[in-house]
This record gives structure tokens, sequence and C-alpha cells, in this order.
């Protein structure tokens, strides 16, 4: 058997029980006498504490071992201090589990581990939406991932004695349990989260949000929303990724992805029937979310000639935007809106949108508290025949020109 330490707080019961042991006639086996058992009532704890040793041995003791063998490098360890606060501030295993794979996530994200499934939530429409100035898991994920099976694995030995653990946390030395560098090889297809608290776990918060009401025609209607179904409701945009909303579009007959039907869009001053006509209502939408990020490298990018207000108008931020500039136009594979993630994190979107009339749009992103960025409008000017509006983006000037400014 391995024999676990006492802390600190029992040695100096033991301490005083001991001293005070000689005064009495009777003591227990623990060298307690009555007298300090009726004061400080120790007498129930330290007699199950062999018992609790017993039963928990292959969780204790003061030696630095681990789950690693002697030529495994560790990656992550989960030291005696982190398992006893993982421990205290437990309601139950689960989230003693839950807790611990948090740690884990976060290591795995310092680390730059990149092998998340990209597209693994499923639900719809408004998995993640936006309520008053913050964000809303509506649809979690119940799936298990290898994370999930390796620290089953790793914690099973809390899981029959857990209440027993968690109540002589403070009289326990626990031995370090370690994810080696060979158990983070072996994890795939990892979920990045799970459910909202999953995401505050690592300090992700609502950045930017961009909605607008839907009163688009028929074609627009059907448009956008095959395109927000083919890119996928909640996305990672994963370190280093360029993102392409023109490759994300799947303009082709692709099995699982929406075909898209023929309707207006703009060609210089022209406005022609072509097919994924409206396709550059998702443009606008995506650039008008990305404007106040910092997390993002703006790689290609167009404006529109002629800028149609009931459009593009929305809410970015909260704040109703209605003067021009802020459109993005699309026409696969020759105009693309490509932006990348600049950051050592992934970056979670949602596109929220169910192409119902009166619905709202809405696309969202998730990230850290120093990604926030600002917009506001500084002014217009005539240049030549051309219209010229001007914003500060991100504290930068940026500038586009219209020949036409007009409802559709």
């Amino acid at each position: 058997m391995r024999w676990f330490r006492l802390s600190l707080a029992l040695s100096s019961l033991l301490m005083w029980g001991g001293i005070f042991g000689g005064v009495s006639a009777k003591t227990d086996f623990l060298g307690i006498s009555p007298a300090i058992s009726d004061v400080y009532r120790v007498d129930s704890t330290l007699r199950q504490l062999p018992l609790i040793v017993w039963a928990n041995d292959s969780l204790l003791g003061t030696v630095s071992s681990s789950h690693a063998a002697a030529d495994e490098k560790s990656s992550i360890v989960f030291d005696m201090r982190m398992l006893r606060d993982f421990l205290v501030s437990s309601q139950g295993f689960d989230d003693f589990v839950h807790q611990v794979r948090s740690y884990a996530m976060q290591a795995l994200v310092a680390s730059w581990y990149t092998d998340f499934n990209d597209k693994p939530y499923t639900q719809g429409n408004f998995a993640i939406t936006v309520q008053s100035w913050d964000f809303k898991v509506q649809n979690p994920v119940t799936g298990t991932d290898t994370l999930d099976i390796l620290l089953v694995s790793l914690l099973s030995g809390f899981s029959g004695d857990f209440d027993n653990l968690k109540t002589y946390t403070d009289f326990l030395d626990f031995l370090p349990i370690s994810i080696t560098e060979n158990d983070v090889a072996n994890l795939w297809t990892l979920y990045f989260f799970k459910d909202e608290q999953d995401l505050r776990d690592l300090w992700y918060e609502l950045i930017s949000w961009k909605t607008r009401t839907n009163t688009d025609p028929d074609y627009r209607r059907h448009n956008i929303t095959a395109a927000f179904s083919n890119i996928g409701n909640v996305r990672l945009i994963m370190p280093g990724e360029a993102f392409s909303l023109a490759h994300e579009f799947h303009y082709g007959w692709e099995e699982g992805k929406i075909p898209y039907v023929s309707g207006y869009a703009t060609f210089g001053s022209d406005v022609r029937l072509t097919y994924g006509g409206g396709l550059c209502g998702v443009a606008t939408a995506t650039y008008q979310w990305t404007l106040t990020n910092l997390w993002l490298d703006l790689l290609a990018y167009r404006a529109h000639t002629i800028y149609y207000r009931n459009l593009y108008e929305a809410e970015i931020n909260g704040i109703t935007i209605n003067d021009p500039w802020l459109d993005a136009t699309i026409f696969s594979p020759n105009i693309d809106f490509r932006i990348q993630n600049i950051r050592d994190y992934p970056i979670v979107v949602a596109f929220n949108y169910d192409g119902t009339s009166w619905s709202i749009e809405q696309i969202l992103t998730l990230s850290k508290p120093q990604d926030r960025g600002s917009f506001s409008y500084v002014g217009i000017k005539r240049r030549w025949w051309l219209t010229c509006y001007t914003w500060k983006i991100n504290w930068e000037n940026r500038t586009n020109c219209y020949s036409k400014v007009t409802d559709f």
C-alpha cells in the first residue's frame, strides 16, 4: 500500500491529541482524548480516514508518479493542487470531469492544437444566438469525443468514492495525473465546445454581431438560406485558416449541399438575372459582421458600384446603420470575400437565418476580449460622378465610392 501524508491541519490535530492524551485515563487508538474529541469533534473524521485511504490507495501518495510511463513525456499535468481545487468546487463526478476537460482544452489551445471538428454543430439555425449584448448556446452538443473517453479512463478512480474524496480532500494528497504527448497524438476531431460554459471557461465573449430583418424577395431568401446551410450554421475558423466565402458557397451540384436559384445581381451599372443572384447579401452580412473584429486579416474584398439602401441597412453591434459603404459583393470564382484568422486560437462564428419573411438574419463572432474593435461614420464627399463614404474602422479610415445610391 502507498501511504499518504496527512495535511498540516491533521498533523496539528494529532499533535494536540498526543499532548492531551496523557492527561486522560482513556484515549482512542489515534491518541486523541475524549476531551479533545468533544471540543474539536474530529474523532469521526479521523476514524474514517484509514478506510478512505484503503479504498482509494491508487489515487493517493507522496511520490511524483503519474499516468505517464517513464519514457513518455507529459503534455498536460493535473497536479495535487488542481485535483483538490476541482474536487472542492465540483457538484458531482460529472462536474469534476467537466472542469478537468476545461483545463485540458485550455492547455490544448495554448499548445496550438488544431485538430478540432470544424463543422460539428449540426443542430440547425440559431444554435447560438445574441441576447442582450451577450451570447446564448441554445443547443448544446451531446456527443462524445476522444478526449471524453481518455478522461473517463484517467479519472475513473474518482467516480466510485467521489463524495468521500471530496469530503476529506483537505486531509489527502493526490497523485498527479498526466495526459502524455502520445495521448494528445491519439486525440482527433475534438469538440471545441459542447455548451455555453465550455466557451466561457476558455474566456470567449461575444465580440461582434450583425442583424437584419428579412424582407427579401423569394429568390434572395432561398439563396441566402442555402448559403448559410452550405457554410454550416456554426463554424470554427482555425488559427491561420483563410476563410473563402466563394469556396464555402459550394456553387456546384454537390451531395448534401443546397443548389441556388436564379436571381438579380448587379454588374457594373446594370442589374441582370443570374444563377445565385442575391448572394451578395451573404457577402455583405459577412463583411458587416467582420468590421469590428481584430482577429482577422482582410485578404479579398470589393464593394458594389451601386448601393441599395434597403438591402444593406442593418444593425451592427446593436447600432442601426443607415449610411452607405458597409457592403460587399461576390461572384464566384472571380470576385471573392476572404479573411484569415491571425490569432493562435480558433474563432467561433454562427450564421442564423431561416428564410421566412420578417425573421432575423444574424451572424456573430465569439472570441477573446482583445479582439473587440470599433467603427464610426466619418462623412461623405463627391469625387467626379461618384459619391464616396468614409468610415473609421478599427481606427483606420476606409472609403467606398458609388455611382448611385438608391433603393432596389
